[in-house]
């Protein structure tokens, strides 16, 4: 098994992330994204950004809020057809 550099998680959760919030049906504002997971707007900019990950407990929090495991929110592909309408 080959470790991940940071830089790549950093661009798969950046990458997952803004197709999670902008997909069809949701368009969530990263405002409200915030306010749903705890943390700052400037936050989810950041992580969005691939500025910075998120720490364990905030990736967790993403992951419960949109239906994947914190693997799967930094892997380089999502799965199909998961997410909150599995959720709810």
């Amino acid at each position: 098994m080959s470790l991940i550099d940071e830089e790549t998680l950093k661009a798969n959760l950046a990458r997952n992330l803004r197709y999670l919030r902008k997909k069809e049906g949701s368009a969530l504002s990263q405002e409200a994204l915030a306010r749903r997971i705890g943390v700052t707007c400037k936050s989810i900019s950041r992580y969005e950004s691939g500025i910075c990950l998120p720490p364990c407990h905030v990736l967790a929090a993403l992951g419960r809020y949109y239906g994947y495991t914190m693997d799967e929110l930094l892997a380089a592909r999502l799965p199909g057809k998961k997410g909150r309408e599995n959720n709810e």
